[in-house]
């Protein structure tokens, strides 16, 4: 690791070196490769990188599980499913974050919105560009939808976040609606549905492929969702708030693209090591695709994006 070069540089061999300085030595070079083992954050994933990787990895599966709800319960529509999915996603993590200091879920819905504004303002070829014609809204309505959701979570103390963002006054008006029927919809499939009588740790089942040979770049990310059994407990709480009826699974695996899905025929989700990688990519050229420096920017200092 190149954290240790600076204690294996030194012109004198170990060989030479007093007993007790090179139990010393060695003792210290155990210790810092624990650490760097054991925090999964350190020593290739900076804090920030690590939580937009963290929130958005979580995102990803509070959509897919919008779908497993939608599909599972038999939910009428009215709208597109995917936005639907959004929406549920986002006041399924809301919820599983009330735990966390209020900056810290600021910051982490706010990675979120971000993802999508980074994805909206990056060049892509035609190919790869979401279509007015898609199931999928474009990303730029992602990032704005998002944006809404957590203003109108406490549009009081959040004032600082439309100027922030860019959410235009003409939507952001409305914002505490649209957060209020998103969360009168996750109440009533809450309430309204049949709750299944089943233990959710044994229905609710994480996997982890093991990344193919070569794949070293996977290592932190993988990491940075099993620390403490992280995601697990995460699944496990919305387990436990909303049973679904049948026994579920979510694989975290190699699948050869950024994606994640819920196949309603298998109970399956999934979870691709690809878009881990992405979100990491993302998030490694924030500083230099946020809101220009020329921008005014309120709001709390830490929460500030890069360039103001």
């Amino acid at each position: 690791m190149s954290a240790l070069h600076p204690l294996t540089a030194a012109a004198v061999p170990l060989s030479g070196r007093p007993r007790v300085y090179r139990s010393t030595l060695a003792l210290l070079l155990l210790i810092c490769t624990h650490l760097a083992l054991a925090d999964p954050t350190s020593p290739t994933l900076t804090p920030n990188v690590a939580r937009f990787v963290l929130a958005n990895a979580e995102f990803s599966v509070m959509h897919e599980m919008g779908h497993m709800l939608i599909a599972e319960y038999d939910l009428p529509l009215l709208g597109r499913e995917e936005d639907a999915a959004d929406q549920l996603g986002f006041i399924l993590l809301f919820r599983l974050y009330a735990k966390l200091p209020r900056d810290e879920i600021d910051a982490r819905l706010l990675d979120i919105a971000d993802y999508w504004r980074l994805e909206w303002q990056t060049p892509k070829p035609p190919p790869e560009q979401v279509q007015a014609w898609d199931s999928h809204p474009l990303d730029e309505q992602r990032y704005y939808n998002i944006a809404c959701l957590l203003y109108g979570s406490d549009m009081k103390r959040l004032d600082w976040l439309p100027p922030l963002t860019g959410l235009p006054y003409e939507r952001a008006l409305y914002c505490d609606q649209e957060f209020q029927q998103a969360s009168k919809a996750l109440n009533w499939i809450r309430h309204a549905r049949p709750l299944a009588s089943i233990q959710h740790r044994a229905a609710l089942r994480l996997t982890f492929e093991t990344p193919g040979a070569g794949r070293d770049d996977v290592g932190p990310l993988v990491a940075l969702l099993r620390h403490g059994d992280h995601l697990q407990r995460l699944l496990d709480e919305v387990f436990s708030l909303l049973r679904p009826p049948r026994p579920l699974t979510l694989q975290l695996l190699s699948c050869g693209a950024p994606d994640a899905w819920y196949n309603r025929n298998s109970g399956e989700m999934a979870l691709c090591y690809e878009r881990l990688l992405y979100f990491r990519q993302m998030a490694e050229n924030l500083p230099r695709l946020r809101t220009p420096v020329t921008r005014r920017c309120p709001g709390p200092l830490g929460l500030r994006p890069g360039g103001c």
